[in-house]
């Protein structure tokens, strides 16, 4: 059985993005100061991602969309959209099925 490991950043108020839907907050506020990368190691041990469709859409179209960040991983995207088809290392998989 595999471990499922939650890695999320979230604010000190419990908040993922901000109200508009930004996770730009994530760098800080002094962009001189390097944030510390606990990303790429925790990588390395991880074969599949869970996310929403939000966040999906959020990766292709801001934060990374020339390359996608999970290669290497099978990718579940969670969504109500029944148009969404399968692409590659990435299923799409609907809550109302």
């Amino acid at each position: 059985m595999k471990n499922v490991i939650l890695y999320i950043a979230v604010s000190l108020d419990g908040y993922i993005a901000d109200s508009s839907g930004s996770v730009d907050w994530i760098k800080g506020h002094d962009e001189s100061v390097e944030p510390d990368d606990t990303f790429t190691p925790f990588f390395g041990s991880v074969d599949t991602v869970i996310m929403g469709k939000r966040t999906y859409h959020q990766i292709v179209t801001e934060l990374s969309p020339e390359q996608w960040p999970y290669t290497g991983a099978k990718t579940f995207v969670i969504t109500h959209d029944s148009e969404s088809h399968d692409n590659g290392h990435i299923c799409f998989r609907n809550t109302a099925e």
